[in-house]
């Protein structure tokens, strides 16, 4: 009896999960955009939330550039992933005129994993 009640739940799992999935997928510009939206309408309370958290979880946070360091070093498609991005977040921060030009953006040889 107990089996088959964590047979049935593990399948309604399976086929809520797959829903999910198959919903994220079919809408996903549409949820980009409510995301943008709650971002911009939450900025500040989610920066906060953040600088808590790193606060609170100095561990987490030194593994996590621990673990981005070493995928960089060894994952040529990643890093190759992570200097398109950086490249494109200077080109967009260079627009801005109260951000000044990194001199670190005009070198495309620089590990975007800093040192921590």
């Amino acid at each position: 009896m107990e089996n088959e009640i964590a047979k049935s739940n593990s399948s309604e799992k399976n086929t809520k999960g797959k829903y999910i999935k198959e919903y994220r997928e079919k809408n996903k510009d549409k949820l980009q955009e409510q995301r943008k939206k709650y971002y911009e309408k939450n900025k500040d309370k989610i920066s906060d939330y953040i600088k808590k958290w790193r606060i609170e979880n100095p561990e987490k946070v030194k593994m996590y550039y621990e673990r981005q360091k070493e995928k960089y070093k060894n994952d040529p498609e990643f890093r190759e992933r992570q200097k398109k991005a950086f490249k494109k977040w200077c080109e967009k921060n260079k627009k801005k005129k109260e951000v000044e030009q990194s001199p670190v953006c005009e070198d495309s040889n620089v590990a975007i994993v800093a040192d921590r």
